[in-house]
């Protein structure tokens, strides 16, 4: 459980780690497949001490990315602060920390292909994304 939980934590801080300025929505297509991996040998075999799916716990923030992944927004922002929501484990800091860098990574794409409809309107739906985390944090720190 330990090791688990090690690689879970050290994952996320490298995504929220102030030196990496900038993330591909491919770098959280490739952590979600890694993510996977770490479940496919938590669920591998018995594990003296654990029950079941107990060593998938340590991953369980981790697969929050789905939320980036799966552009699940509607729901996050719909859903937010109620017991049960999807991506409960999702702090609106961490989210919008990272959609910041995926932003930046959007932005020098956009320099290349500033013509390209599909690049303004990934940029257009991140910041509006952005905003509506910053509003929702204020909200919950009124």
């Amino acid at each position: 459980m330990s090791a688990c939980k090690h690689i879970s934590t050290s994952l996320l801080q490298l995504l929220l780690d102030p030196e990496v300025k900038q993330i591909s929505m491919g770098a959280l297509h490739q952590l979600n497949a890694d993510v996977d991996e770490c479940e496919g040998f938590a669920r591998a075999g018995p594990v003296a001490g654990f029950q079941g799916d107990t060593l998938l716990l340590a991953f369980s923030d981790l697969r929050q990315v789905e939320l980036f992944t799966q552009w699940d927004w509607s729901s996050y922002l719909a859903d937010y602060g109620k017991a049960g929501c999807k991506y409960l484990r999702v702090n609106p800091h961490t989210a919008l920390a990272l959609l910041e860098k995926m932003r930046e990574s959007s932005r020098k794409n956009v320099v290349f292909a500033q013509f390209r409809k599909t690049e303004r309107d990934r940029q257009k739906l991140i910041d509006a994304v952005i905003k509506q985390l910053r509003t929702l944090i204020a909200q919950h720190h009124a």
